[in-house]
Formats: structure tokens, C-alpha cells, sequence
């Protein structure tokens, strides 16, 4: 509850998009915020202002004309100039708090700088704004309304996808006199929307084209449509002579044929369901082989109709054919636009056919155009114009044409003439030139042989005096190895004499003792040792 309500509370009736909101207003409390917020209202400022600033189970914002948050201006700056635009803060912390949702106060841009934008807390028990916001007011009524508003969608800058307005705005009760310069229109402005704006308003019905159809219609309009926006881009691009066009009803499309078969077998297989006006299987222009697609045009729709159902699948020339309805209208003369589309920048001498009329020829072209009742005079006008225009356009084609054929003609015979001249002189020039180059290679050939031959004799001269030092080589080491191995041996031969020597000598000493004998032993394995010594010496 509020701590302290005034017993001379005014109203005010908002009406918005979502709902209707009513307004109790703490005139005595503060008086300058509320006559500000009566007499705006009396001029109609807040009409169609939008909810700009929804911070949800915070607060809810709005007042400002422009739908930025920046802006807007009290109702003194009208009366009395810039320097009285803001009016100064009305607080009173001790009677008027944020502690119900609904409450009403000014959103300033600083201290005592009110103007006209306010905000409306969906929150209980937000004490924190008690000391810096003027509150001049409570909801009493439309607090549904303002959940429908907290609960919107809104984008990253808090601002609803759809927008929320304030409609109108009544005044139950002003206890404030009207200033003398006060202007109060008679009615309320005419909403004008921004045309940079492409949201949608939240009371608007985006749902009214499709409501009541089913799911199968809803789809089949959109197709439409968008068949209906291909047809206008081919007709700005020439490549259709009117959005309008439609294709034939008596034409069938044949595919998968053999290559083998012919237009007058086709025809023959198709004759039996009615009187054909042309049947083509289509070639290629170089080649002249079958594509193995073709047309087959009957005098009526119902031909045309039974000739679908009995021929899909069928069997012709061991093939298995695929019939549908045609969808071209690749031979229709059109003109220009789309001839020139279509050939790839290449102008092509054409005229428009009457589309009132069929072309009976097996090849010329099938009758792709409006009945007489679709088509417009004016369209028939222009057509008659244009046949007689595109006539003399023809011919004057065709008579450049022939003088740029003679003209083409003779040029290329004098560049004929001119390039075999200079072929005979080139002639001459390149037989000079390549006997040039045969003495040229044959002295160099020369004087590589003889390089060759030079480097040939220094190279053997040099290995045969590499073989002759390493033969001397060899022959001193062997000469060395066999003065060595004869030192050796006769070594040998006086170590072994002078072990013959001791060993006598010991045997006449020992006396055949028991001492003796550890001696002899003790002699016998040193012999042993100094004999393997000498042999690993030498070895």
C-alpha cells in the first residue's frame, strides 16, 4: 500500500494498444509534476508515443515523441521557452515510495531535470529509487494491462518487437486552470506512422490474409505469389512479353525417347487420339541428333488430355516414354528484348507474330498467347505497331547485313594476299638464318672435340702415374715384411737354443726331489707364458 495518498487525487484514462490504465495523481504532493502531466495530456503530446524501454518485472517507459528515450519537453519549456524545459524534482521519501507495482514517476536525465518522459514500476519494493525520482502518481485500474506489457518480446535494447502505443489519453479531473497561451486542439492528431519503422503494431491482425483457410490453401496463394514475382522478373528481363503469359493447354511434352525415333513416328503412335497440328522431336542444331524430347500439338485440350493419360509409360521403339503437359513457351516471337536475352547479347532479326492467330507449321511455332477476351486493346494496338515497325527494322538488318558480308569479304581476301607476301619474304629470311646456325654449331662442335680430346689424354696420364707409385708402394712393403719375418726367426731360433740351455742345467740340479720337480714346474709354465708371449709378438 502507499504510505500517504492525497483525499484530492485527479485521474487519468490511458488508452494503449494492450488495454486501458487509470492513473490516480498526487496532486497536493506534487504539484508542479502533476499539472505538468495534465495539461501534456491536454494537448494530446502522449498520443501515439510508444513504449520504448520495457525492462521486464522492472519497469515500463514511455513520454517521449520521438521513441528514442532522449528526448521530450514539459509543458512549461512550450510556454515559456528553453530555459523552462526541466522542472525541478518533487520527492518526498517518507510518503511516496516504489513499494506497489504500478507506480507512476518522472524518468529525468539528472537531477531536477524533469521533462515529460515517465515510467511505471512492475515491481514491488524498489527502494532504491526512492530519493532520486519524483513519483506523482499510482495505477488503480488496467493492471493486466500492464502485465501484458511487461511480458512483451523485445530485442537486445529492450525496446518490444511489437509496438506498444499510447492511443489517447482522457483527463477525468484537472483541478489546475489552463494557462492563457495554453493550445488545446479540438481533436486528436492522425497517427502517422515512421516510415523507417517496419515493426508491427500490437494491435494489428498480421494474421487476416490467411485466417479462416486451411494450411493447403495458405500454401497454394503463397506459391502463387511467388510464380506471379518470377513471372514479372522474366518480363523486365525480355525473356517473357508479358507476366501474363500462360503455356499452351493442347501441347504435350514427350521425353525419353530413342534416339532413333522420328517426328513422323511419333506422330504416327499419337494420331490415334486426335488430329495433330504439329509433332517435332527436337535436334541438335550442329549435330542434327536427336535430344530425345519432343512437342506434339492437338486441336483441342480434351485431345491433348486423353492422349496424357493413355500415352505415359508407354512403349515406343523399346523405350519407355514420360508424357506431361507443356510448360514452355520457347517459340513465341516476342521481339528483341528476349530474343536478345536469350542469344546471349546477339541481335536477331525477328518480328512480332500476331498473338491472335496459330502458325500451322510443324515447326514455326505453337499458338502460346492470350485468348481474345484476356488480352487488352491497348496490348493490340502496341502489337500492331510493332508489326509494322519490326517489318522495315528487318529489312534494313538484312540490307547491313549484306553490306557488312561484301565488306568482310573483300578484307578478307586483301589480308589473304598481304599474309602470303609476307610469308615468301619470312621465307628467305629464315633460310639465312638457319645456315647461320649450321656453321655456328659446326665450330662449336669442333672446339668441344678438341676440348674432350685433351682432357681424355690428361686424365689416362694421370692414372697411369697414380698405378706407378702405388706398384712402388707395394714393393717396399713387401720388401720391409720379409726382412721382418726373417728377424723373427732367427729370433726364434736363439731363444729356443738358449731354453734348450737352461732346461739341461736345471735337470742336473734338481736331483730328482720333490722340490725339484715344484721348481721344474714353476719353470715349465713361465716357458709356457714367454713362449706364447714371443708368438703373439710376432704374429
Amino acid at each position: 500500500m502507499r504510505k500517504s495518498q492525497s483525499n484530492n487525487s485527479m485521474s487519468v484514462l490511458i488508452e494503449t494498444t494492450l488495454g486501458d490504465i487509470v492513473i490516480d495523481l498526487y496532486t497536493d504532493e506534487c504539484p508542479i509534476a502533476t499539472k505538468n502531466f495534465l495539461k501534456l495530456c491536454k494537448i494530446k503530446y502522449f498520443n501515439s508515443c510508444l513504449f520504448y524501454n520495457v525492462q521486464k518485472d522492472f519497469i515500463v517507459e514511455t513520454g517521449d515523441p520521438t521513441n528514442t528515450g532522449k528526448a521530450g519537453e514539459s509543458i512549461y519549456g512550450q510556454l515559456f521557452g528553453e530555459e523552462a524545459k526541466y522542472f525541478e524534482d518533487e520527492i518526498h521519501p517518507k510518503k511516496l515510495t516504489h513499494s506497489n507495482i504500478g507506480t507512476v514517476a518522472m524518468a529525468n536525465a539528472g537531477k531536477n531535470l524533469n521533462a515529460s518522459r515517465f515510467y511505471i514500476t512492475t515491481k514491488p519494493n524498489i527502494d532504491y529509487l526512492d530519493d532520486k525520482h519524483t513519483i506523482f502518481g499510482q495505477v488503480v485500474e488496467g493492471l493486466d494491462t500492464l502485465a501484458k506489457i511487461n511480458d512483451a518480446f523485445v530485442d537486445s535494447k529492450n525496446r518490444p518487437l511489437k509496438n506498444i502505443r499510447m492511443l489517447h489519453t482522457i483527463i477525468l479531473d484537472d483541478p489546475f486552470p489552463d494557462p492563457p497561451s495554453l493550445e488545446i486542439p479540438d481533436r486528436s492528431p492522425n497517427f502517422r506512422k515512421d516510415p523507417d519503422d517496419n515493426r508491427f503494431e500490437a494491435d494489428e491482425d498480421i494474421d487476416e490474409d490467411t485466417k479462416g483457410k486451411t494450411k493447403e490453401e495458405i500454401e497454394e496463394e503463397l506459391n502463387a505469389k511467388s510464380a506471379r514475382g518470377r513471372s514479372e522478373l522474366l518480363e523486365m528481363l525480355g525473356v517473357l512479353p508479358d507476366a501474363d503469359i500462360k503455356p499452351p493447354e493442347n501441347v504435350l511434352f514427350v521425353c525419353k525417347l530413342n534416339p532413333d525415333t522420328s517426328s513422323e513416328d511419333l506422330e504416327l503412335c499419337f494420331s490415334s487420339f486426335g488430329n495433330i497440328r504439329s509433332c517435332e522431336v527436337i535436334r541438335d542444331p550442329v549435330t542434327n541428333d536427336s535430344l530425345c524430347y519432343a512437342f506434339v500439338e492437338y486441336e483441342t485440350k480434351k485431345q491433348c488430355e486423353t492422349a496424357y493419360s493413355k500415352m505415359e509409360n508407354a512403349l515406343i521403339d523399346e523405350r519407355r516414354i514420360h508424357v506431361d503437359f507443356c510448360q514452355s513457351i520457347a517459340k513465341v516471337k516476342f521481339g528483341y528484348g528476349a530474343k536478345k536475352f536469350l542469344s546471349g547479347g546477339k541481335r536477331i532479326n525477328s518480328s512480332l507474330v500476331n498473338p491472335q492467330h496459330h502458325i500451322l507449321t510443324g515447326t514455326k511455332g505453337y499458338d502460346y498467347v492470350y485468348d481474345d477476351n484476356d488480352q487488352p486493346e491497348s496490348k493490340k494496338q502496341r502489337q500492331n505497331y510493332n508489326d509494322r515497325s519490326n517489318k522495315g527494322r528487318d529489312n534494313r538488318d538484312r540490307d547491313r547485313d549484306n553490306r557488312d558480308n561484301r565488306d568482310n569479304r573483300d578484307n578478307r581476301d586483301r589480308d589473304r594476299d598481304s599474309r602470303d607476301r609476307d610469308r615468301n619474304k619470312n621465307g628467305d629470311r629464315y633460310n639465312d638464318r638457319d645456315n647461320r646456325d649450321n656453321r655456328d654449331r659446326d665450330r662449336k662442335t669442333d672446339r668441344y672435340d678438341d676440348r674432350d680430346r685433351n682432357r681424355n689424354r690428361d686424365r689416362y696420364d694421370d692414372r697411369n702415374r697414380d698405378n706407378r707409385d702405388r706398384d712402388n708402394r707395394d714393393r717396399d712393403r713387401d720388401r720391409d715384411r720379409d726382412s721382418r719375418d726373417n728377424r723373427n726367426r732367427e729370433n726364434d731360433r736363439d731363444r729356443s737354443s738358449r731354453f734348450d740351455d737352461d732346461k739341461s742345467k736345471d735337470k742336473q740340479h734338481r736331483g730328482g726331489d720333490r722340490t725339484s720337480d715344484r721348481t721344474r714346474d714353476r719353470y715349465d709354465e713361465r716357458d709356457n707364458r714367454d713362449r706364447d708371449r714371443y708368438r703373439s709378438d710376432r704374429y
